[in-house]
């Protein structure tokens, strides 16, 4: 029977939110990205809705609530004050009659705020946050709206938020608001996804840009309200053309840092991708919009340009709400051809590294270039220079799981240099990122990398076209726990790929082959877990649950105090978090359960909580003898 009460279904998205709380406080599994942001469990793919809105970074994802594989698509949704650092929220769109019969799905879309509430939604002077995604019906259906649609149908639907994006309400009497694609395309209305929504200050109008999978085409919409929608133009098909056009992303870049602007439309390929890159993969074009159509330069379509040259970046989406020369991408680092069998576990699928995107002049061509938001020198730094590196290997003194390298040197003999990392100390297991001196190439080389054998593509080596500046080659080179990121030159070139090594896989080297390689200058920092340290059961996760909940009524751009405190003073932080709530924003208690209702649930688990140390307490006085129960701070489990 599916579930129609919104009572129902809120219990069930809270309930959602606590596994994600108790699961998530372990983030030392094998493989889990330290920096990269993962679910707590459960399977992610494309970012949707990226938007900075009152001092924080919303980060909504496909995700799947019942598995760690394809299926039940909702979205799930995240935040940050920083792009590194970010807190699990509630899931926003839970696939509707989850978990019984689905009668849709939210695919993948965008999230904009409607700061002139030209939608209608907001109230008492509150900014409604929207979101516009595609409703997947995979039953034939009369709609709410009266509306019918098939089985397998894909339109575009709208849902607000009047609460900074903590809960969602579906716009049932309109959706979907572009019910179907035009008639001459009434054969692919079950491959009519991804809208990609911004506002057009010139013409004063909403644009929304949706895929046309199967006969590549971008089609262009406009709206005064984000309620009704009208057809304006087209784009494509060009360049590659090998698999479906999916999440699509249409935006703006200064050119060289001047006044002329240029746009860029951004398209996922699947699959398709790189040449030598199975599944699926990142273009993009530059070009001119005018508010209703997007023209290509005819240089970006001599030939394909990759965002990301390496196998795992795809549906690349930019952060809405930020200035034109603040562009951040974010992708999902993984690739449909395996992604289903990667040996991660609860979760599986992680985000790329936040890209912060310009667009240069290079090789009298606009190109792409990216530099990934984690701030250079965190962490403990080493750097040595070698005037010259003998061929064969050259072991270095320093060894990581989560490094962030920048590494230069010169034109030479030598036919490959680079760097190895993630490496036992025999070089059994190894990945490779260097430069092929002859071909000009930047490439990783995965083939050793560890755990290879889930797919038959995935051990491989994967290149990029580099030109030296100067007879130099630059590349920052970003090590995760199971990802290699590669930044060739200013970054006009990228690599990533999944790398799924052993524990002990933490050694680093250098290579040089057919010979020596000179002016070498390297740079290491060890990259620290964004993820902080937890104390277990004496500093409980839903202290940070219950701070995500009320953080934003701090000016929405604040933090309510800036640490939770160790072992055993987290009571004190409590404290200081129940007093900002109750007296700082006056609210009563009732009024804090009302704004966010697993705040009850929260306040059950502290009482619990309290119950247990104080039996821990007892365990080492007479009441109790000693060795019956430990006491907790024998518990206290820093990681």
């Amino acid at each position: 029977m599916a579930i129609t009460s919104p009572y129902v279904r809120r219990v069930l998205v809270l309930w959602l939110s606590i596994v994600q709380v108790v699961s998530s406080q372990n983030y030392t599994e094998p493989y889990r990205p330290q920096y990269h942001f993962t679910p707590a469990s459960n399977w992610m793919n494309d970012p949707n809705g990226l938007l900075y809105h009152n001092g924080s970074y919303h980060f909504f994802y496909q995700y799947n609530p019942g598995g760690s594989t394809w299926g039940a698509m909702s979205w799930g949704h995240a935040t940050s004050m920083d792009l590194i650092h970010w807190e699990h929220q509630p899931v926003a769109l839970l696939a509707r009659g989850f978990p019984d019969e689905i009668t849709e799905m939210y695919f993948s879309g965008s999230a904009v705020a409607d700061v002139n509430n030209t939608s209608g939604f907001g109230a008492d002077g509150e900014i409604p946050l929207i979101a516009i995604y595609t409703s997947h019906y995979p039953v034939a259906q009369t709609l709410p709206s009266g509306k019918s649609v098939q089985a397998s149908q894909q339109s575009q639907s709208i849902a607000y938020s009047l609460d900074e994006g903590i809960t969602w309400t579906t716009f049932d009497a309109g959706n979907p608001v572009i019910h179907e694609p035009p008639a001459e395309y009434a054969d692919q209305i079950m491959e009519f996804r991804d809208p990609a929504v911004f506002w057009h200050g010139p013409s004063g109008k909403w644009v929304a840009v949706v895929s046309l999978t199967k006969v590549h085409k971008l089609l262009i919409y406009t709206s005064d309200n984000l309620r009704e929608w009208d057809q304006v133009s087209e784009f494509g098909p060009v360049n590659a053309v090998g698999g479906m056009w999916e999440c699509p992303s249409l935006f703006p870049l200064p050119l060289d840092g001047d006044g002329d602007e240029k746009w860029i439309a951004q398209i996922g390929l699947n699959p398709g991708g790189p040449p030598g890159t199975p599944g699926s993969g990142t273009q993009y074009v530059v070009g001119q919009f005018d508010g209703t159509s997007f023209t290509a330069d005819p240089e970006s379509v001599q030939q394909t340009n990759w965002v990301d040259y390496g196998p795992d970046f795809y549906a690349a989406i930019t952060f809405g709400g930020m200035p034109v020369t603040d562009r951040v991408n974010l992708a999902w680092m993984n690739n449909w051809k395996y992604a289903e069998k990667i040996p991660t576990e609860p979760w599986r699928s992680a985000a790329s590294i936040p890209r912060r995107l310009s667009l240069s002049t290079i090789n009298e061509k606009a190109t792409l270039v990216q530099e990934p938001v984690l701030e250079k020198g965190k962490g403990k730094g080493r750097t040595r220079r070698w005037r010259s590196v003998p061929a064969g290997t050259t072991a270095l003194n320093f060894a990581g799981k989560a490094l962030d390298i920048t590494l230069s040197f010169s034109e030479s003999e030598s036919t490959e240099f680079g760097i190895i990392v993630r490496a036992t100390s025999d070089l059994s297991v190894q990945t490779r990122v260097g430069y092929n001196f002859t071909t000009g190439q930047l490439f990783i080389d995965r083939t050793m990398s560890g755990d290879v054998g889930f797919d038959e593509s995935f051990a491989a080596v994967y290149y990029a076209p580099l030109t030296p500046k100067d007879g130099i080659i630059t590349m920052r080179v970003l090590v995760d726990w199971s990802s290699v990121e590669v930044f060739g030159g200013s970054g006009e070139v990228a690599l990533s790929a999944q790398i799924f090594p052993s524990d002990d896989a933490v050694h680093t080297q250098l290579f040089s082959t057919d010979g020596s390689t000179s002016g070498v200058k390297l740079r290491v920092h060890q990259v620290e877990s964004v993820w902080g340290t937890h104390v277990l059961l004496v500093q409980p996760y839903w202290i940070l649950e219950i701070y995500a909940n009320f953080a934003y009524f701090n000016g929405r751009d604040g933090r309510l105090f800036p640490a939770t405190r160790p072992d055993p003073w987290w009571i004190f932080t409590i404290l200081n978090l129940f007093w900002n709530i109750k007296y700082r924003y006056e609210l009563g208690f009732m009024e804090i359960v009302r704004v966010s209702p697993r705040f009850g649930i929260l306040l059950l688990c502290m009482s619990l909580s309290v119950i247990s140390i104080i039996v821990d307490i007892l365990s080492v006085t007479p009441v109790i003898p000693i060795g019956v129960i430990n006491p907790f701070w024998k518990f206290a489990v820093p990681r």
